[in-house]
């Protein structure tokens, strides 16, 4: 009758792995099921649209919460694959290398430019981009403007 309490654990432990591995399997279904509507629908695959709709696949209609979404390996790499913001969202993480100056390019500028169209361009380059860009330039105007002194002070000599 005197059980050692690691026996006990030990039941315990493979009560609850059982329970788990259960758990974890429904998650994966149910998240698989959702993703798959959600792509076939054209509604965007989010952790809050899956968690939303989620509950018309689940047999209780409880769903599933986010967390799963994004602790499940196999879950989350089926999320990632379909996600486009999740997609986007990594893209933008990317570092981006400054691009090398080109100073024929400001040269080629003219003021009779289309802004709007200049606006689009500027508006489709990430936040590091523009920074990058922008510290370019003005080191480029500190650089001519340094030089036009220079030059000027050598004409009143």
């Amino acid at each position: 009758m005197n059980q050692s309490p690691k026996g006990i654990h030990l039941d315990k432990h493979q009560w609850l792995d059982k329970v788990h591995q259960q758990r974890k399997k429904r998650s994966v279904s149910i998240g698989i099921q959702t993703i798959d509507f959600l792509v076939a629908q054209g509604i965007p695959v989010t952790y809050h649209n899956i968690s939303e709709h989620s509950k018309s696949f689940d047999a209780n209609g409880k769903g599933i919460h986010m967390n799963p979404i994004k602790r499940n390996e196999e879950l989350h790499a089926y999320y990632q694959q379909h996600s486009r913001t999740y997609k986007v969202k990594n893209t933008r993480k990317k570092s981006v290398l400054p691009s090398k100056f080109d100073e024929t390019a400001l040269r080629r500028i003219s003021s009779e430019r289309d802004v709007n169209n200049a606006k689009k361009k500027y508006m489709q380059l990430s936040k590091e981009e523009l920074v990058n860009r922008l510290i370019a330039v003005e080191q480029y105007v500190a650089e001519n403007n340094q030089r036009w002194v220079a030059n000027h002070f050598e004409q009143f000599k």
